[in-house]
Protein backbone atom coordinates (compact mmCIF):
# COMPACT_ATOMS: atom_id res chain seq x y z
CA UNK A 1 0.00 0.00 0.00
CA UNK A 2 1.67 3.17 -1.12
CA UNK A 3 1.66 6.21 1.20
CA UNK A 4 -0.60 9.04 0.09
CA UNK A 5 -1.72 12.35 1.46
CA UNK A 6 -4.57 13.02 -0.93
CA UNK A 7 -3.28 16.18 -2.55
CA UNK A 8 -5.62 16.85 -5.43
CA UNK A 9 -4.60 17.70 -8.96
CA UNK A 10 -7.93 19.46 -9.53
CA UNK A 11 -7.77 22.25 -6.97
CA UNK A 12 -6.10 24.65 -9.37
CA UNK A 13 -6.99 24.94 -13.05
CA UNK A 14 -5.66 28.28 -14.33
CA UNK A 15 -7.41 29.78 -17.34
CA UNK A 16 -4.49 29.46 -19.75
CA UNK A 17 -4.02 27.86 -23.15
CA UNK A 18 -2.99 24.25 -23.74
CA UNK A 19 0.57 25.17 -24.65
CA UNK A 20 0.95 27.26 -21.50
CA UNK A 21 -0.49 24.45 -19.37
CA UNK A 22 1.97 21.96 -20.85
CA UNK A 23 4.83 24.36 -20.17
CA UNK A 24 3.69 24.81 -16.58
CA UNK A 25 3.37 21.03 -16.10
CA UNK A 26 6.85 20.43 -17.49
CA UNK A 27 8.29 23.06 -15.15
CA UNK A 28 6.58 21.49 -12.11
CA UNK A 29 7.73 17.98 -13.04
CA UNK A 30 11.28 19.25 -13.48
CA UNK A 31 11.11 20.80 -10.02
CA UNK A 32 9.71 17.57 -8.56
CA UNK A 33 12.48 15.48 -10.09
CA UNK A 34 15.07 17.92 -8.78
CA UNK A 35 13.75 17.76 -5.19
CA UNK A 36 13.61 13.97 -4.76
CA UNK A 37 16.84 12.83 -3.08
CA UNK A 38 17.75 16.32 -1.82
CA UNK A 39 17.56 18.04 1.56
CA UNK A 40 14.92 20.64 2.43
CA UNK A 41 16.12 22.12 5.70
CA UNK A 42 16.19 19.19 8.10
CA UNK A 43 14.10 16.97 5.80
CA UNK A 44 15.49 14.43 3.34
CA UNK A 45 12.97 14.12 0.48
CA UNK A 46 12.57 10.51 -0.67
CA UNK A 47 9.52 10.42 -2.98
CA UNK A 48 6.70 12.44 -4.53
CA UNK A 49 3.27 11.54 -3.12
CA UNK A 50 0.99 14.00 -4.88
CA UNK A 51 0.62 17.36 -6.53
CA UNK A 52 -2.11 19.83 -5.61
CA UNK A 53 -3.22 23.27 -6.61
CA UNK A 54 -0.86 25.04 -4.20
CA UNK A 55 2.12 22.74 -3.98
CA UNK A 56 3.54 19.24 -3.89
CA UNK A 57 3.39 16.58 -1.17
CA UNK A 58 6.50 14.48 -0.59
CA UNK A 59 7.48 11.57 1.56
CA UNK A 60 10.37 12.89 3.64
CA UNK A 61 12.53 11.84 6.56
CA UNK A 62 12.77 14.28 9.46
CA UNK A 63 16.43 13.94 10.43
CA UNK A 64 15.98 15.94 13.64
CA UNK A 65 13.14 13.83 15.07
CA UNK A 66 13.94 10.55 13.31
CA UNK A 67 10.58 9.92 11.65
CA UNK A 68 9.08 9.67 8.18
CA UNK A 69 6.48 12.32 7.43
CA UNK A 70 4.39 13.81 4.65
CA UNK A 71 5.82 17.19 3.69
CA UNK A 72 3.76 19.72 1.74
CA UNK A 73 5.73 22.55 0.09
CA UNK A 74 4.21 25.60 -1.54
CA UNK A 75 4.89 25.62 -5.29
CA UNK A 76 7.57 28.01 -6.52
CA UNK A 77 5.25 29.92 -8.89
CA UNK A 78 3.04 30.83 -5.92
CA UNK A 79 5.72 31.44 -3.26
CA UNK A 80 5.80 35.18 -3.97
CA UNK A 81 2.01 35.58 -4.17
CA UNK A 82 0.78 36.83 -0.82
CA UNK A 83 -2.74 35.49 -1.44
CA UNK A 84 -1.48 31.94 -1.77
CA UNK A 85 0.97 32.32 1.11
CA UNK A 86 -1.95 33.47 3.27
CA UNK A 87 -4.05 30.50 2.24
CA UNK A 88 -1.17 28.10 2.85
CA UNK A 89 -0.58 29.39 6.36
CA UNK A 90 -4.31 29.15 7.05
CA UNK A 91 -4.34 25.48 6.03
CA UNK A 92 -1.63 24.81 8.60
CA UNK A 93 -3.44 26.65 11.36
CA UNK A 94 -6.89 25.26 10.51
CA UNK A 95 -5.77 21.63 10.50
CA UNK A 96 -3.50 22.03 13.54
CA UNK A 97 -6.26 23.25 15.87
CA UNK A 98 -8.54 20.32 15.03
CA UNK A 99 -8.16 17.37 17.40
CA UNK A 100 -10.67 15.09 15.65
CA UNK A 101 -9.09 11.66 14.85
CA UNK A 102 -10.25 11.80 11.21
CA UNK A 103 -8.22 14.93 10.47
CA UNK A 104 -4.54 14.20 9.72
CA UNK A 105 -2.44 15.65 12.57
CA UNK A 106 -0.05 18.50 11.78
CA UNK A 107 3.39 18.10 13.35
CA UNK A 108 4.93 21.43 12.34
CA UNK A 109 4.78 24.22 9.78
CA UNK A 110 6.91 27.20 8.83
CA UNK A 111 9.21 28.60 6.13
CA UNK A 112 12.55 27.32 4.81
CA UNK A 113 14.57 29.24 2.21
CA UNK A 114 11.54 31.39 1.38
CA UNK A 115 9.29 28.33 0.84
CA UNK A 116 6.36 27.57 3.14
CA UNK A 117 5.85 23.98 4.26
CA UNK A 118 3.65 21.74 6.40
CA UNK A 119 4.97 18.66 8.24
CA UNK A 120 2.16 16.15 8.86
CA UNK A 121 1.61 12.50 9.66
CA UNK A 122 2.27 10.11 6.77
CA UNK A 123 -0.81 7.97 6.18
CA UNK A 124 -0.64 4.78 4.17
CA UNK A 125 -3.72 3.98 2.17
CA UNK A 126 -5.70 4.95 -0.91
CA UNK A 127 -7.86 7.92 -1.71
CA UNK A 128 -11.57 7.33 -1.93
CA UNK A 129 -11.25 8.42 -5.56
CA UNK A 130 -8.96 5.44 -6.23
CA UNK A 131 -11.35 3.05 -4.47
CA UNK A 132 -14.38 4.25 -6.41
CA UNK A 133 -12.49 4.08 -9.71
CA UNK A 134 -12.80 0.26 -9.58
CA UNK A 135 -16.57 0.46 -9.01
CA UNK A 136 -19.13 1.58 -6.41
CA UNK A 137 -18.62 0.63 -2.79
CA UNK A 138 -20.93 -1.67 -0.86
CA UNK A 139 -23.52 0.49 0.89
CA UNK A 140 -22.38 -0.38 4.44
CA UNK A 141 -18.80 0.60 3.62
CA UNK A 142 -19.84 3.82 1.90
CA UNK A 143 -21.92 4.82 4.94
CA UNK A 144 -19.05 4.04 7.33
CA UNK A 145 -16.61 6.26 5.43
CA UNK A 146 -19.22 9.01 5.15
CA UNK A 147 -19.77 8.97 8.92
CA UNK A 148 -16.05 9.30 9.62
CA UNK A 149 -15.63 12.27 7.29
CA UNK A 150 -18.79 13.82 8.76
CA UNK A 151 -17.15 13.69 12.20
CA UNK A 152 -14.13 15.60 10.84
CA UNK A 153 -16.36 18.22 9.21
CA UNK A 154 -18.48 18.71 12.34
CA UNK A 155 -15.27 19.31 14.32
CA UNK A 156 -14.12 21.89 11.75
CA UNK A 157 -17.53 23.60 11.73
CA UNK A 158 -17.49 23.78 15.53
CA UNK A 159 -14.27 25.82 15.21
CA UNK A 160 -15.93 28.12 12.65
CA UNK A 161 -14.10 26.57 9.67
CA UNK A 162 -15.62 25.60 6.33
CA UNK A 163 -13.59 23.10 4.30
CA UNK A 164 -15.06 24.03 0.88
CA UNK A 165 -13.30 21.22 -1.01
CA UNK A 166 -14.81 17.94 0.21
CA UNK A 167 -14.30 15.35 -2.56
CA UNK A 168 -13.05 11.76 -2.93
CA UNK A 169 -9.53 12.96 -3.80
CA UNK A 170 -9.30 14.60 -0.36
CA UNK A 171 -10.37 11.50 1.57
CA UNK A 172 -7.77 8.86 2.46
CA UNK A 173 -8.85 5.36 3.51
CA UNK A 174 -6.41 3.05 5.30
CA UNK A 175 -6.40 -0.77 4.90
CA UNK A 176 -8.61 -0.98 8.01
CA UNK A 177 -11.11 1.47 6.47
CA UNK A 178 -10.15 4.33 8.78
CA UNK A 179 -10.88 7.51 6.82
CA UNK A 180 -9.09 10.88 6.93
CA UNK A 181 -10.15 14.26 5.55
CA UNK A 182 -7.21 16.23 4.16
CA UNK A 183 -6.32 19.46 2.38
CA UNK A 184 -7.64 22.39 4.38
CA UNK A 185 -5.71 24.67 2.03
CA UNK A 186 -8.84 26.50 0.93
CA UNK A 187 -10.64 26.27 4.26
CA UNK A 188 -12.57 29.44 4.99
CA UNK A 189 -13.44 31.02 8.31
CA UNK A 190 -17.04 32.19 8.60
CA UNK A 191 -17.32 35.87 7.69
CA UNK A 192 -13.84 35.96 6.12
CA UNK A 193 -13.23 37.57 2.74
CA UNK A 194 -13.02 34.88 0.08
CA UNK A 195 -9.77 34.23 -1.72
CA UNK A 196 -10.19 33.41 -5.40
CA UNK A 197 -7.84 32.32 -8.14
CA UNK A 198 -7.58 34.38 -11.30
CA UNK A 199 -11.31 34.42 -11.92
CA UNK A 200 -11.71 30.69 -11.21
CA UNK A 201 -13.63 29.16 -8.31
CA UNK A 202 -11.63 27.15 -5.81
CA UNK A 203 -12.66 23.55 -5.29
CA UNK A 204 -14.05 20.92 -7.60
CA UNK A 205 -17.15 21.86 -9.55
CA UNK A 206 -18.61 18.33 -9.33
CA UNK A 207 -19.21 18.75 -5.56
CA UNK A 208 -19.93 22.48 -5.22
CA UNK A 209 -23.21 23.66 -3.70
CA UNK A 210 -25.44 25.99 -5.77
CA UNK A 211 -24.73 29.00 -3.55
CA UNK A 212 -21.04 28.74 -4.43
CA UNK A 213 -21.96 30.01 -7.92
CA UNK A 214 -24.10 32.92 -6.71
CA UNK A 215 -23.86 35.81 -4.31
CA UNK A 216 -25.64 33.84 -1.58
CA UNK A 217 -23.84 33.64 1.75
CA UNK A 218 -21.68 30.55 2.06
CA UNK A 219 -22.18 28.55 5.27
CA UNK A 220 -21.05 25.18 6.55
CA UNK A 221 -23.90 23.60 4.60
CA UNK A 222 -21.81 23.78 1.44
CA UNK A 223 -19.77 21.00 3.08
CA UNK A 224 -23.01 19.09 3.80
CA UNK A 225 -23.88 19.34 0.09
CA UNK A 226 -20.41 18.17 -0.97
CA UNK A 227 -20.40 15.27 1.51
CA UNK A 228 -23.75 14.10 0.12
CA UNK A 229 -22.28 14.24 -3.40
CA UNK A 230 -19.40 12.08 -2.16
CA UNK A 231 -21.85 9.59 -0.63
CA UNK A 232 -23.73 9.42 -3.93
CA UNK A 233 -20.51 8.76 -5.87
CA UNK A 234 -19.43 6.08 -3.39
CA UNK A 235 -22.80 4.31 -3.82
CA UNK A 236 -22.99 4.56 -7.62
CA UNK A 237 -19.43 4.94 -8.88
CA UNK A 238 -20.20 8.19 -10.74
CA UNK A 239 -20.51 11.89 -9.93
CA UNK A 240 -24.03 13.25 -9.31
CA UNK A 241 -24.11 15.38 -12.48
CA UNK A 242 -21.93 14.06 -15.32
CA UNK A 243 -21.26 16.92 -17.77
CA UNK A 244 -19.02 17.76 -20.70
CA UNK A 245 -18.26 21.30 -19.58
CA UNK A 246 -18.11 23.45 -16.47
CA UNK A 247 -21.04 25.50 -17.77
CA UNK A 248 -23.27 22.41 -17.97
CA UNK A 249 -22.12 21.31 -14.53
CA UNK A 250 -22.92 24.68 -12.97
CA UNK A 251 -26.39 24.69 -14.51
CA UNK A 252 -27.02 21.18 -13.20
CA UNK A 253 -26.11 22.19 -9.64
CA UNK A 254 -28.38 25.22 -9.91
CA UNK A 255 -31.45 23.70 -11.59
CA UNK A 256 -31.34 19.90 -11.99
CA UNK A 257 -33.07 17.80 -9.32
CA UNK A 258 -30.79 15.63 -7.16
CA UNK A 259 -30.21 12.20 -8.75
CA UNK A 260 -31.56 8.93 -7.32
CA UNK A 261 -28.76 6.45 -6.50
CA UNK A 262 -31.14 3.46 -6.61
CA UNK A 263 -31.94 4.29 -10.25
CA UNK A 264 -28.25 4.18 -11.19
CA UNK A 265 -27.19 1.22 -9.02
CA UNK A 266 -30.01 -1.32 -8.41
CA UNK A 267 -28.16 -2.76 -5.40
CA UNK A 268 -28.59 0.55 -3.52
CA UNK A 269 -31.69 0.51 -1.28
CA UNK A 270 -34.35 3.03 -2.41
CA UNK A 271 -34.26 4.49 1.11
CA UNK A 272 -31.03 6.29 0.12
CA UNK A 273 -32.85 8.38 -2.50
CA UNK A 274 -34.38 10.60 0.19
CA UNK A 275 -31.00 11.02 1.93
CA UNK A 276 -29.39 12.27 -1.29
CA UNK A 277 -32.40 14.46 -2.16
CA UNK A 278 -32.28 16.29 1.16
CA UNK A 279 -28.50 16.54 1.42
CA UNK A 280 -28.32 18.02 -2.10
CA UNK A 281 -31.26 20.40 -1.76
CA UNK A 282 -30.85 23.56 -3.82
CA UNK A 283 -31.61 25.76 -0.79
CA UNK A 284 -29.11 25.49 2.06
CA UNK A 285 -31.85 25.74 4.71
CA UNK A 286 -33.53 22.62 3.30
CA UNK A 287 -30.43 20.45 3.79
CA UNK A 288 -29.34 18.56 6.88
CA UNK A 289 -28.18 20.94 9.59
CA UNK A 290 -24.85 19.19 10.13
CA UNK A 291 -22.55 16.76 8.35
CA UNK A 292 -23.14 14.18 11.07
CA UNK A 293 -26.86 14.27 10.27
CA UNK A 294 -26.04 13.02 6.75
CA UNK A 295 -24.23 10.04 8.24
CA UNK A 296 -27.03 9.24 10.67
CA UNK A 297 -29.64 9.46 7.91
CA UNK A 298 -27.55 7.10 5.78
CA UNK A 299 -27.38 4.62 8.66
CA UNK A 300 -31.15 4.72 9.00
CA UNK A 301 -31.43 4.15 5.25
CA UNK A 302 -29.38 0.98 5.66
CA UNK A 303 -31.66 -0.32 8.41
CA UNK A 304 -34.76 0.60 6.39
CA UNK A 305 -33.79 -1.79 3.58
CA UNK A 306 -36.59 -4.36 4.02
CA UNK A 307 -36.04 -6.22 0.77
CA UNK A 308 -35.90 -10.00 1.15
CA UNK A 309 -32.64 -11.68 0.07
CA UNK A 310 -33.03 -14.06 -2.93
CA UNK A 311 -31.93 -17.06 -0.84
CA UNK A 312 -34.76 -16.38 1.61
CA UNK A 313 -37.31 -16.38 -1.23
CA UNK A 314 -35.92 -19.73 -2.43
CA UNK A 315 -36.25 -21.25 1.03
CA UNK A 316 -39.82 -20.04 1.39
CA UNK A 317 -40.76 -21.46 -2.03
CA UNK A 318 -39.41 -24.87 -0.97
CA UNK A 319 -41.55 -25.10 2.18
CA UNK A 320 -44.15 -27.96 2.07
CA UNK A 321 -47.80 -26.95 1.85
CA UNK A 322 -50.36 -28.32 4.27
CA UNK A 323 -54.12 -28.81 3.69
CA UNK A 324 -56.28 -26.11 5.25
CA UNK A 325 -57.23 -26.58 8.87
CA UNK A 326 -60.85 -27.15 9.79
CA UNK A 327 -62.62 -23.95 10.80
CA UNK A 328 -62.65 -23.29 14.50
CA UNK A 329 -65.90 -24.18 16.23
CA UNK A 330 -67.58 -21.47 18.27
CA UNK A 331 -67.50 -22.03 21.98
CA UNK A 332 -70.85 -22.99 23.52
CA UNK A 333 -71.37 -23.47 27.22
CA UNK A 334 -72.12 -27.08 28.19
CA UNK A 335 -75.80 -27.95 28.30
CA UNK A 336 -76.87 -28.75 31.86
CA UNK A 337 -78.17 -32.32 32.35
CA UNK A 338 -81.90 -32.81 32.17
CA UNK A 339 -83.28 -33.79 35.51
CA UNK A 340 -86.62 -35.69 35.77
CA UNK A 341 -89.56 -33.57 36.64
CA UNK A 342 -90.33 -33.59 40.31
CA UNK A 343 -93.58 -35.22 41.26
CA UNK A 344 -96.11 -32.94 42.82
CA UNK A 345 -96.30 -33.28 46.55
CA UNK A 346 -98.80 -35.79 47.83
CA UNK A 347 -101.25 -34.44 50.28
CA UNK A 348 -102.11 -36.94 52.95
CA UNK A 349 -105.32 -37.00 54.69
CA UNK A 350 -105.58 -34.66 57.51
CA UNK A 351 -102.89 -32.36 56.15
CA UNK A 352 -103.19 -28.90 54.72
CA UNK A 353 -102.81 -28.58 50.90
CA UNK A 354 -99.93 -26.00 51.05
CA UNK A 355 -97.81 -27.58 53.78
CA UNK A 356 -95.15 -28.90 51.23
CA UNK A 357 -94.89 -25.68 49.20
CA UNK A 358 -92.51 -23.77 51.53
CA UNK A 359 -90.00 -26.65 52.05
CA UNK A 360 -89.89 -27.20 48.27
CA UNK A 361 -89.14 -23.53 47.54
CA UNK A 362 -86.40 -23.51 50.19
CA UNK A 363 -84.80 -26.62 48.69
CA UNK A 364 -84.80 -25.20 45.16
CA UNK A 365 -83.36 -21.87 46.36
CA UNK A 366 -80.62 -23.66 48.26
CA UNK A 367 -79.69 -25.65 45.12
CA UNK A 368 -79.48 -22.48 43.04
CA UNK A 369 -77.26 -20.75 45.62
CA UNK A 370 -74.92 -23.75 45.83
CA UNK A 371 -74.74 -23.88 42.02
CA UNK A 372 -73.86 -20.18 41.78
CA UNK A 373 -71.15 -20.58 44.41
CA UNK A 374 -69.71 -23.46 42.42
CA UNK A 375 -69.61 -21.37 39.24
CA UNK A 376 -67.86 -18.49 41.06
CA UNK A 377 -65.30 -20.85 42.58
CA UNK A 378 -64.64 -22.37 39.15
CA UNK A 379 -64.11 -18.95 37.56
CA UNK A 380 -61.71 -17.90 40.32
CA UNK A 381 -59.82 -21.14 39.95
CA UNK A 382 -59.49 -20.62 36.19
CA UNK A 383 -58.24 -17.05 36.68
CA UNK A 384 -55.59 -18.09 39.19
CA UNK A 385 -54.35 -21.03 37.15
CA UNK A 386 -51.38 -20.64 34.78
CA UNK A 387 -51.88 -20.36 31.00
CA UNK A 388 -50.42 -23.82 30.55
CA UNK A 389 -52.90 -25.29 33.07
CA UNK A 390 -55.77 -23.59 31.25
CA UNK A 391 -54.53 -24.88 27.91
CA UNK A 392 -54.28 -28.38 29.33
CA UNK A 393 -57.79 -28.16 30.71
CA UNK A 394 -59.11 -26.97 27.35
CA UNK A 395 -57.29 -29.77 25.55
CA UNK A 396 -58.83 -32.50 27.70
CA UNK A 397 -62.36 -31.24 27.15
CA UNK A 398 -62.00 -30.67 23.38
CA UNK A 399 -63.60 -33.04 20.90
CA UNK A 400 -61.08 -35.15 18.98
CA UNK A 401 -59.83 -33.43 15.79
CA UNK A 402 -60.78 -34.78 12.39
CA UNK A 403 -58.32 -37.24 10.84
CA UNK A 404 -58.60 -36.15 7.19
CA UNK A 405 -55.30 -34.17 7.35
CA UNK A 406 -51.97 -34.88 9.08
CA UNK A 407 -51.36 -33.45 12.51
CA UNK A 408 -48.96 -30.47 12.56
CA UNK A 409 -45.35 -31.30 13.30
CA UNK A 410 -44.11 -30.57 16.79
CA UNK A 411 -41.12 -28.19 16.86
CA UNK A 412 -38.76 -28.68 19.78
CA UNK A 413 -38.53 -25.66 22.05
CA UNK A 414 -35.15 -23.87 21.95
CA UNK A 415 -33.85 -20.78 23.67
CA UNK A 416 -34.16 -17.61 21.58
CA UNK A 417 -31.34 -15.90 23.47
CA UNK A 418 -27.88 -16.48 21.92
CA UNK A 419 -24.89 -17.25 24.07
CA UNK A 420 -23.64 -13.94 25.46
CA UNK A 421 -20.08 -15.03 26.29
CA UNK A 422 -17.53 -14.94 23.45
CA UNK A 423 -14.61 -17.42 23.17
CA UNK A 424 -12.26 -15.61 25.56
CA UNK A 425 -8.56 -16.51 25.69
CA UNK A 426 -7.72 -17.98 29.08
CA UNK A 427 -4.61 -17.72 31.25
CA UNK A 428 -2.06 -14.95 31.81
CA UNK A 429 -1.48 -12.46 29.00
CA UNK A 430 1.89 -11.75 27.39
CA UNK A 431 2.43 -8.41 29.14
CA UNK A 432 5.18 -7.90 31.71
CA UNK A 433 2.56 -8.12 34.50
CA UNK A 434 1.25 -11.50 33.25
CA UNK A 435 -2.26 -10.31 34.12
CA UNK A 436 -5.17 -12.77 34.04
CA UNK A 437 -8.74 -11.81 33.07
CA UNK A 438 -10.40 -15.14 32.26
CA UNK A 439 -13.86 -13.75 33.07
CA UNK A 440 -13.26 -10.52 31.17
CA UNK A 441 -13.05 -6.98 32.51
CA UNK A 442 -16.03 -4.81 33.38
CA UNK A 443 -16.85 -1.13 33.07
CA UNK A 444 -17.09 0.69 36.39
CA UNK A 445 -19.69 3.19 35.17
CA UNK A 446 -22.20 0.87 33.45
CA UNK A 447 -23.73 -2.58 33.61
CA UNK A 448 -25.60 -4.85 31.22
CA UNK A 449 -24.79 -6.07 27.73
CA UNK A 450 -21.73 -4.45 26.19
CA UNK A 451 -20.24 -3.33 29.52
CA UNK A 452 -17.68 -6.18 29.64
CA UNK A 453 -14.67 -6.93 27.46
CA UNK A 454 -12.32 -9.86 27.03
CA UNK A 455 -9.27 -11.06 25.14
CA UNK A 456 -9.78 -12.63 21.73
CA UNK A 457 -6.16 -13.50 20.92
CA UNK A 458 -3.06 -14.41 22.93
CA UNK A 459 -1.38 -11.18 21.79
CA UNK A 460 -4.14 -9.10 23.42
CA UNK A 461 -3.48 -7.93 26.98
CA UNK A 462 -6.03 -7.46 29.75
CA UNK A 463 -4.93 -3.83 29.91
CA UNK A 464 -5.74 -3.33 26.23
CA UNK A 465 -9.14 -5.07 26.52
CA UNK A 466 -10.03 -2.64 29.30
CA UNK A 467 -8.65 0.29 27.28
CA UNK A 468 -10.75 -0.57 24.20
CA UNK A 469 -13.88 -0.99 26.33
CA UNK A 470 -13.43 2.41 27.99
CA UNK A 471 -12.54 4.14 24.68
CA UNK A 472 -15.65 2.71 22.96
CA UNK A 473 -18.03 3.80 25.73
CA UNK A 474 -16.38 7.24 25.99
CA UNK A 475 -16.99 7.90 22.29
CA UNK A 476 -20.20 6.02 21.44
CA UNK A 477 -21.88 4.78 24.63
CA UNK A 478 -23.40 1.29 24.71
CA UNK A 479 -22.17 -0.83 21.75
CA UNK A 480 -24.31 -1.27 18.64
CA UNK A 481 -24.09 -3.56 15.63
CA UNK A 482 -22.86 -0.65 13.44
CA UNK A 483 -19.20 -0.40 12.42
CA UNK A 484 -17.30 1.83 14.86
CA UNK A 485 -13.67 2.97 14.90
CA UNK A 486 -12.06 3.59 18.30
CA UNK A 487 -8.57 4.70 19.31
CA UNK A 488 -7.34 3.00 22.49
CA UNK A 489 -4.14 3.23 24.49
CA UNK A 490 -2.03 0.06 24.39
CA UNK A 491 0.40 -1.44 26.87
CA UNK A 492 3.29 -1.11 24.37
CA UNK A 493 4.40 1.46 21.80
CA UNK A 494 2.33 0.94 18.67
CA UNK A 495 5.08 1.37 16.01
CA UNK A 496 7.21 -1.23 17.80
CA UNK A 497 4.59 -3.88 16.94
CA UNK A 498 4.84 -3.24 13.20
CA UNK A 499 1.33 -1.81 12.99
CA UNK A 500 0.87 1.31 10.82
CA UNK A 501 -2.62 2.22 12.07
CA UNK A 502 -1.50 3.95 15.23
CA UNK A 503 -0.15 7.09 16.82
CA UNK A 504 2.40 6.59 19.58
CA UNK A 505 0.82 4.17 22.06
CA UNK A 506 -2.66 4.58 20.59
CA UNK A 507 -4.03 1.77 18.41
CA UNK A 508 -7.03 2.19 16.08
CA UNK A 509 -9.50 -0.68 16.35
CA UNK A 510 -12.37 -1.63 14.03
CA UNK A 511 -15.42 -2.72 16.07
CA UNK A 512 -18.48 -4.39 14.57
CA UNK A 513 -20.98 -7.20 15.16
CA UNK A 514 -19.86 -10.74 14.39
CA UNK A 515 -23.22 -11.36 12.70
CA UNK A 516 -25.01 -13.19 15.52
CA UNK A 517 -25.46 -10.14 17.69
CA UNK A 518 -24.04 -11.93 20.73
CA UNK A 519 -21.01 -9.67 21.04
CA UNK A 520 -18.99 -6.95 19.29
CA UNK A 521 -15.56 -7.86 17.89
CA UNK A 522 -12.83 -5.18 17.77
CA UNK A 523 -9.75 -5.95 15.64
CA UNK A 524 -6.57 -4.07 14.78
CA UNK A 525 -3.06 -3.42 15.99
CA UNK A 526 -0.72 -6.39 16.06
CA UNK A 527 -3.26 -9.24 15.80
CA UNK A 528 -5.23 -7.71 18.67
CA UNK A 529 -8.84 -8.78 19.17
CA UNK A 530 -11.18 -7.56 21.90
CA UNK A 531 -14.73 -8.79 22.50
CA UNK A 532 -17.38 -6.45 23.94
CA UNK A 533 -20.29 -8.37 25.45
Amino acid sequence: MRPVFGASTESYRPAVGKRARNSLAERILTEVDARVGTMFGGYRITALLGKGGMGQVYEAYDTERGRTVALKILADQFSHDERFRTRFRRESHAAAILQEPHVIPIHDWGEIDGRLYIDMRLVRGKTLFELIRTGPLEATRAVSITNQIAAALDAAHAEGLIHRDVKPQNIIVTPTDFAYLVDFGIAETKGETRLTMAGSHIGSFAYMAPERFTDTEVTSRVDVYALTCVLYEALTGQVPFPADSQEQLILAHLWTAPPRPSAVNPSVPPSFDEVIARGMSKKADDRYGAAGAVGRAAQRALRADWRMPPQAETLLAAQPSYPPMAPARPYLPPTPPAYPAMAPPQVTSGGRPGQWVLPTVIAVAAALVLGAIGVVIGLLANQSSSPSDAAAATTTSRVAAPTDYPAPRQTPTTSATPTATPPLVQGPDQSSNRETCDQGVSLATATGWGSRAGRGTAETSCFFARSVLEAYWAKYGRPTRDLRIVTARGAVDCPSTGSTDCDGNDFRMRCESDGSGSWITCTGGNNAKVYLY
